[in-house]
C-alpha cells in the first residue's frame, strides 16, 4: 500500500472506471461519469452540473438525487445548493457494501430455493423407494 501522500495524480480513462463499476457494481455510467466530473471541479450547484454534463437542469436534480441516496455525493449548506464527492474511498466502500449485501441476500434466496425443493422432491423419492421395496415382496 503507497504512503499517504506518495501517490501522484494521474491521468484516468473516465469511461473505462464507468464501465468498470457499471458491470462490478450496477453502478449507472451516467452517475459515474457525473462523480468524476465532480472530482474533477469544486463543488458544483446542480446548474453548474447540468452545464457541464449537458442536461437539463431537471435531469441534473434527479441525478444529485440519485447520486446522494448511493452514497456518491453530498449536499453542502447554503443557498444555492452545492454538490460535494465523496472521498474516493468511501464511495467504493459504500458501493462494495451494497453489493455484498445483495449477495448474501441473493444466496440466501437460493438456499431457501434448494431447501424448498428438497421437501418437495424427498416425499416422492420415499413413495418411490417404498413401492420399490413393496414390489421386491411380491
Amino acid at each position: 500500500m503507497p504512503v499517504p501522500g506518495s501517490l501522484k495524480r494521474r491521468p484516468i480513462d473516465d469511461a473505462n472506471i464507468a464501465e468498470l463499476l457499471s458491470s462490478q457494481f450496477k453502478l449507472p455510467k451516467e452517475e459515474t461519469l457525473a462523480y468524476l466530473k465532480l472530482l474533477d471541479t469544486h463543488d458544483l450547484t446542480v446548474s453548474q452540473l447540468s452545464e457541464v454534463l449537458s442536461m437539463t437542469n431537471e435531469h441534473a436534480s434527479e441525478l444529485a438525487t440519485r447520486m446522494i441516496t448511493r452514497g456518491l455525493i453530498i449536499e453542502g449548506t447554503g443557498s444555492p445548493r452545492r454538490l460535494a464527492p465523496l472521498h474516493p474511498r468511501m464511495v467504493l466502500t459504500n458501493l462494495f457494501k451494497v453489493y455484498e449485501q445483495e449477495l448474501i441476500q441473493t444466496l440466501r434466496d437460493r438456499r431457501t430455493t434448494v431447501d424448498r425443493v428438497v421437501n418437495m422432491l424427498i416425499p416422492i423419492y420415499e413413495d418411490r423407494e417404498t413401492s420399490i421395496i413393496a414390489s421386491r415382496k411380491s
